[in-house]
């Protein structure tokens, strides 16, 4: 069976997107292959809807697309007062800037392009899967760690991808199993997310009237479970296990002080004209010794390290409301969770909605905001968008299949230009 051209570039797109998103070159910045290929995507958009008139997915209209848009420009205006103010030095103006403005462009891209078909979504998924493969294979991984920093997590997409040819049970077992592995050999971030996904998975079981009342349950059950298992396995830690929980623990104190010291204004892109990295060391050191591990030395570490916390970061950058972006994020996060867990019926993607929804929450909380986790950002909230009007489409009465394999193409949702007026037709 072939594919409409048009959808097949769609497809390509999102695979390329994910496919590239561990590969980067140094552009002022840490600037990965991927936002390349959305920046000529999203070129090619512009130049065919100008020739046209046309457009293939009419995603703007879409209210919590504008949404989003509006919070990640309040977000941009106030990193731009707080560098003015700060007189950030013009090389981490640029970095922080052009941060905010890819970030922009690839939730437009992915926007469009899940709009136009949400197969694409998939696509990505497995762009990713692919890329961190690949990327393994060609550069090695960080420290030897080859799980930890390479095949895991293309196989923890892998797992969540094929379980539903498995039937429920056994997913779910399978699930476990990879969190227990994932635990045992030191990736702790997605062991949890893993761990907490089987919870979730199996509160969607349960007939929709109970699954209220074992959510909560699930969840502290859960997240306590992790907390445990991550606890013990400190205890097993080598020097370099320990030195990580150091420095994160470092990275979090210097971020939120960094915010509390001046909550509106912020303290500029990148901290270049404040003292967040020196508090940032000088915390670190001092973990460090009371932790028992040794080799930092505060005078010969770089200034410029990404804060593990894009939330905490953004508001410790920008002040509050450079974190606009990110609490709205953070609260869509919820609610898709909410949905896909106690509204949604199950179906064959649920586990890898799942997953993607949790690890976002994850890099919320504690991953960096820069190079390519600005392409997980961006395929969260494609994802949210996706849900959001699947939930305002329909009603999820009780056993309805969600209909996500019978999306319209794309060329059903065109929305013609009037030459006389920049408003669209209804």
């Amino acid at each position: 069976m072939s594919i409409e051209p048009r959808r097949a570039i769609f497809f390509a797109v999102a695979l390329l997107a994910g496919l590239l998103a561990q590969f980067s070159v140094n552009v002022v910045g840490t600037l990965p292959l991927a936002e390349i290929v959305l920046l000529v995507f999203c070129g090619a958009v512009v130049v065919h809807t100008s020739v046209t008139r046309k457009l293939a997915a009419p995603f703007f209209r879409e209210p919590l697309f504008l949404i989003l848009v509006v919070a990640q420009t309040i977000a941009f205006g106030s990193y731009i007062v707080s560098d003015v103010c700060r007189g950030t030095s013009t090389n981490d103006m640029i970095r922080g800037w052009s941060r905010m403005i890819f970030l922009g462009m690839d939730i437009v891209a992915f926007a469009y392009l899940f709009r136009a078909h949400a197969s694409c979504f998939i696509w990505s998924t497995v762009g990713l899967m692919l890329g961190g493969v690949l990327a393994t294979a060609m550069g090695g991984a960080q420290y030897d760690a080859y799980w930890k920093f390479g095949f895991g997590g293309p196989a923890t997409i892998a797992t969540f991808l094929i379980i539903p040819f498995f039937g429920r049970a056994v997913g779910l077992a399978l699930i476990a199993a990879l969190s227990f592995l994932h635990l045992s050999l030191d990736y702790r971030s997605t062991g949890g997310v893993c761990l907490i996904a089987a919870m979730l998975l199996g509160v969607q079981m349960l007939p929709r009237q109970f699954r209220v009342l074992v959510l909560i349950p699930a969840l502290v059950l859960g997240t306590a479970l992790t907390f445990w298992m991550n606890d013990r396995q400190r205890f097993d830690d080598d020097a370099r296990g320990s030195r990580s929980t150091v420095e994160r623990t470092a990275m979090m104190e210097a971020a939120s002080e960094a915010f509390f010291e001046s909550p509106m204004i912020g303290q500029g892109s990148w901290f270049s004209n404040s003292p967040v990295m020196e508090n940032f060391q000088l915390l670190r050191s001092m973990g460090a010794r009371l932790a028992g591990v040794h080799g930092y030395a505060i005078e010969t570490e770089e200034t410029n390290i990404a804060i593990h916390s894009q939330l905490l970061v953004s508001i410790a950058e920008g002040g509050i409301f450079g974190g606009t972006f990110f609490i709205v994020f953070g609260a869509l996060l919820a609610w898709a969770l909410w949905y896909c867990t106690i509204s949604r019926a199950p179906d064959s993607r649920t586990p890898i909605f799942v997953f993607t929804l949790l690890n976002a929450v994850w890099n919320l909380l504690f991953s960096p905001f820069s190079g390519a986790h600005r392409i997980g950002i961006a395929l969260g909230c494609g994802l949210i968008l996706l849900l959001w009007r699947e939930a305002g489409s329909r009603a999820t009465a009780e056993g309805e299949e969600p209909e996500f394999e019978n999306e319209e193409p794309a060329e059903l949702h065109e929305a013609r230009f009037m030459t006389t007026s920049t408003h669209m037709k209804p």
